[in-house]
């Protein structure tokens, strides 16, 4: 008896593995039966982008251009700067010549289709050189023209002169590393009324890989795909 019973215990099981193998050749078989494949094209299309910048007179911008600045506090140059901004002249009948330019206008308009974030950076250009008067004290208090310098000073790099009577006082060895004295400030037209939005960039700022980075409050700005120059009206001035 006890023999037979092992012998049973031996061919159910064989039954239960060939009915595995039995369902498992079902399963495969049938996978096989609902196998379908159909084509369909993809196309990837890349976006596209490109902002335009154009200066006060709606031409598109190459260049701005300051010109004859002089050394002042931020709070002046503010109070000037936004004085110009709003159509007034604070240097008429003043003695300047030429009038001086210390801010200038410029717009921005996203004609692409995808978001961008803008930066301002600096690089540096070598100016050309040339002349200026040769001023010095006269004795007497005041100063005399004795001739000129040739001059090739660059606003961007610290000043670091020898003595003032070097004849080679404004030559361009004399101008190496930073100005540190040299600020710019941004400014930003908003329901016709300029406001400061960034202020005290240095140039070791802008000269910086990243440059500076606009902001939205805590969030670098966003101009999005459509933005118009309307709506995105900056002034640049140091």
């Amino acid at each position: 008896m006890g023999g037979n019973k092992n012998e049973r215990k031996e061919k159910t099981g064989n039954v239960r593995v060939a009915i595995l193998v039995v369902l498992t050749l079902i399963a495969g078989a049938t996978m096989a039966w609902f196998t379908d494949t159909e084509k369909v094209n993809a196309n990837f299309t890349a976006g596209v982008l490109d902002i335009s910048i154009k200066n006060a007179d709606g031409e598109v911008a190459t260049e701005l251009n300051f010109q004859n600045m002089r050394p002042m506090e931020k709070d002046t140059f503010v109070d000037e700067a936004t004085a110009v901004l709003n159509g007034e002249n604070p240097y008429e009948g003043e003695g300047y010549d030429p009038t001086p330019v210390y801010v200038q206008q410029f717009a921005i308009s996203n004609e692409g289709t995808l978001p961008v974030n803008l930066k301002l950076s600096f690089e540096d250009a070598t100016p050309a050189e040339h002349n200026i008067r040769k001023l010095v004290p006269n004795g007497n208090g005041g100063i005399k023209n004795v001739g000129e310098w040739a001059c090739n000073n660059e606003l961007g790099k610290a000043y670091t002169a020898p003595d003032a009577e070097d004849e080679n006082y404004y030559a361009a060895e004399n101008y190496k590393g930073t100005n540190t004295h040299f600020h710019v400030v941004l400014f930003q037209k908003v329901e016709d009324a300029w406001k400061v939005v960034a202020e005290d960039i240095s140039l070791d700022t802008l000269k910086d890989e990243n440059g500076y980075v606009l902001m939205n409050g805590d969030q670098e700005l966003v101009l999005p795909a459509g933005a118009t120059a309307e709506d995105n009206t900056y002034a640049l001035g140091a």
